[in-house]
């Protein structure tokens, strides 16, 4: 199998799943990838993008790639196979509002008050609420993120970190701005976002997320894309 998976040109086409996480499976084998060698001391957060029609595919995946990496046969006989944190960022919102005991108020207010469907927090009323909890200006989605960490990595359980669910929590929280938030918080493992969407370097506008393949472009510019790395 060649080392450069070729990739579909656009986010409506559909990629080769299999491939290419037969590709992540080596490339996180790599001893070299898990130190984060020859990052300059910059954070090892890594994105994988993939199509959002292919969700499906990639969630069945992950707890396979996960099994396959805590498994594996290490290559030298000081290295070890890793951990792997799963964490879902769905799981992460429902906990934060567990947290300030508002869960089952937040949902009947949904019930009874969400009419208005919009990703405009001045036309969505419910959503203006999620957001006004969870969104970019509270630290509840991070904090609970880097206790998870922080726990597993005490107990030898957190040697590479998985953030899924990016699209169930759209637009309250926002992937590039969790990002920007968990910088100096998650630094001794490698970070892998999973992001259904495109993650793409442009000569004039540096590093962009775009979400589902079809939003505005949100910029970031701290993350490596995994499928551009050699395995």
């Amino acid at each position: 199998m060649p080392d450069d998976v070729v990739r579909a040109a656009a986010i409506g086409e559909r990629h080769d799943i299999d491939q290419e996480f037969d590709k992540l499976r080596r490339i996180m084998e790599s001893r070299s990838f898990r130190q984060g060698s020859g990052l300059a001391g910059e954070q090892a957060f890594y994105i994988y993008d993939y199509p959002p029609v292919q969700e499906l595919d990639v969630a069945e995946r992950i707890p396979v790639l996960v099994s396959q990496l805590q498994t594996m046969t290490p290559k030298a006989a000081d290295d070890f196979a890793p951990k792997v944190l799963v964490i879902d960022l769905y799981d992460i919102a429902i906990e934060a509002l567990k947290q300030r005991k508002v869960l089952q108020r937040v949902l009947d207010y949904e019930a009874k008050r969400h009419r208005v469907v919009s990703s405009n927090a001045r036309e969505d009323k419910y959503l203006s609420l999620l957001n006004n909890m969870l969104g970019a200006d509270t630290t509840q989605v991070p904090d609970i993120i880097t206790q998870r960490y922080e726990e597993a990595r005490s107990q030898g359980n957190a040697d590479i970190l998985f953030l899924t669910g990016v699209g169930k929590v759209y637009p309250y929280i926002r992937a590039h701005v969790l990002l920007n938030k968990l910088q100096g918080r998650i630094d001794d493992c490698p970070m892998v976002l999973f992001y259904p969407g495109s993650y793409a370097s442009r000569s004039i506008s540096g590093s962009t997320m775009t979400l589902f393949g079809c939003l505005p472009e949100d910029n970031y510019y701290r993350a490596r894309d995994l499928m551009e790395m050699s395995a």
